[in-house]
């Protein structure tokens, strides 16, 4: 409806839920068959480790699974609603209809293939249009007019392509928004980095030692320990300092039987930097929250057999992280480190960094500027970085300041990098 906001949405779990409704609603047609084509992305060896970890930044590489965009939700569930039911009515009573989500440049691809009657030239080139219709006793054509006005008002498009006795396909084109904080585009493992799996349904076990299995992650030194119950996990997290203290945890939201919630437990023993929720409530705003709250992340559990994992050779460790959006400042600190035999990552953003913060090892000093333009400050978007993990930040400002701005922030220092007196000798 007009009146629902556009919001950035997770088109996979979208695209699931619809599946699974027209499966229903079209139960009783045993000769049609409705199927989803939702890809996982390649999971790289460990030789390839930086060649991956650069190809999945933000949305890019993650196949279907990590695909968003700025929508409203409910109008595009009608859009897509519409397009396979014109599918369906194609096909005559037999026939497959393939939703398939993939991504093209910096775009997102739904698309609604059916083997049906297709139509002609003439026909397709008129379809589409104010009161054109193909087919339909009772058709008005304003569905696919509507369709393609919705999808414009959100910078998108509606193609048809089409053949007679060969079928039609419908492609919805949409600008794709970049992954909200929340969402774990990708699991990194490194060497002898422990897995430990918190969920009170086996089956999700098994998905999940089925796939470290097939990645033979043991060839890497990395153990997978599995949990059903709060007091087994807590009794681990806080006996086994050794492993837990460097393990990533994904964890059920809800454990039947207990009160207490993988998001209680992740506050808790303090893993929420470390903890990926695995859950159906990922829209729920109080779910949401905590997990920002904690520096927790979050997948879609319906997802759990497609979020890519990566598996490299180990974090990367630079003598300090820089933020500033001056690229002057940036080849100042990088010329520094060099004379001073350090080595610095230097990033234009917070967002260009946050993209990229899975591979850095949490005790890396981090090091940004208080204004980073367009009035981004950063000693507010300094929280983020501390909620993934990240103790050590500084500010690094020219402007006087009597006290530390925020929590935060461990101290507050000068634009010059800290090997700036430093001279080899």
């Amino acid at each position: 409806p007009d009146s629902e906001p556009a919001s950035v949405q997770l088109l996979s779990a979208l695209t699931e839920r619809l599946i699974t409704e027209k499966r229903m609603q079209y139960r009783s047609q045993a000769g049609i068959h409705i199927e989803a084509n939702l890809s996982a992305a390649s999971t790289p060896s460990p030789e390839e480790s930086a060649h991956a970890l650069a190809s999945l930044e933000g949305n890019a590489g993650a196949a279907s699974y990590g695909l968003f965009a700025k929508i409203q939700p409910t109008e595009l569930k009608r859009v897509l609603s519409n397009l396979v039911n014109n599918s369906v009515e194609a096909l005559g009573g037999k026939g497959s209809v393939i939703v398939t989500l993939d991504s093209e440049g910096d775009h997102v691809l739904i698309k609604v293939e059916d083997d049906g009657r297709g139509m002609s030239p003439e026909v397709l080139a008129k379809i589409g249009q104010k009161g054109e219709t193909f087919g339909k006793a009772q058709g008005s054509g304003l569905g696919l007019y509507h369709a393609r006005k919705a999808l414009e008002s959100w910078g998108g498009s509606l193609e048809i392509e089409s053949a007679l006795n060969k079928g039609t396909v419908a492609i919805v084109k949409l600008p794709m928004s970049a992954a909200p904080h929340w969402f774990a585009s990708r699991l990194i493992l490194g060497p002898n980095s422990p897995v430990a799996i918190l969920d009170d349904d086996a089956s999700i076990h098994q998905v999940w030692q089925g796939r470290f299995d097939s990645l033979k992650v043991q060839d890497s030194g990395i153990e997978i320990f599995h949990f059903s119950t709060p007091q087994d996990f807590r009794r681990w997290v806080q006996g086994d300092k050794k492993r837990s203290e460097t393990a990533l945890y994904l964890s059920d939201y809800e454990l039947l039987g207990y009160k207490e919630t993988g998001l209680d437990l992740a506050e808790e023993l303090k893993t929420g930097p470390r903890t990926i929720l695995v859950t159906s409530r990922y829209e729920e705003q109080e779910v949401l929250k905590r997990c920002l709250k904690i520096g927790a992340r979050m997948i879609p559990k319906g997802l759990s057999a497609f979020a890519p994992i990566v598996i490299h050779a180990g974090l990367k460790t630079p003598d300090a992280i820089l933020i500033d959006d001056d690229p002057l400042m940036r080849l100042t600190w990088t010329m520094s480190a060099k004379r001073a035999g350090k080595t610095v990552s230097a990033f234009s953003g917070v967002a260009d960094f946050l993209g990229q913060s899975a591979s850095f090892d949490l005790q890396t000093p981090v090091y940004i500027d208080r204004d980073l333009g367009d009035g981004i400050k950063g000693d507010e978007e300094a929280q983020e970085i501390y909620e993934r993990g990240f103790k050590k930040i500084y500010l690094a400002t020219g402007y006087e300041m009597e006290n530390v701005p925020a929590p935060w922030i461990k101290q507050v220092v000068g634009k010059e990098s800290p090997w700036a007196e430093e001279t080899p000798a």
